[in-house]
């Protein structure tokens, strides 16, 4: 199934401070219930929460996990698209990198 007929989780790279560093944007860091994994399309290290583990299940193949700028590709390839949040992020206790 190619990525434009997939749902896109989108996850954050594990280089994202490296990619803010220097915009003002305050540090990025993953709760302890996200996981590594990998973007399907470039092999990025991506961290994925629980919520987007849950929609990862229930989809299937109808999903696919991409880094954040393999999925800007992938809508722009779309010519757009409609973008969700799942959630997350709601005080849960936080690592530190």
């Amino acid at each position: 199934m190619e990525i434009v007929d997939r749902a896109i989780l989108t996850c954050p790279p594990t280089n994202m401070n490296a990619l803010l560093d220097g915009s003002g944007t305050p540090e990025y860091t993953p709760t302890v219930e996200h996981s590594l994994t990998t973007c399907e399309k470039c092999g990025t290290g991506v961290w994925i929460g629980p919520r987007q583990r849950q929609a990862r299940a229930l989809l299937g193949d109808s999903a696919v996990v991409l880094c954040m700028v393999c999925a800007i590709q992938a809508q722009r390839e779309r010519g757009g698209g409609t973008v969700r949040h799942l959630g997350g992020g709601d005080g849960r206790p936080r690592t530190l990198g």
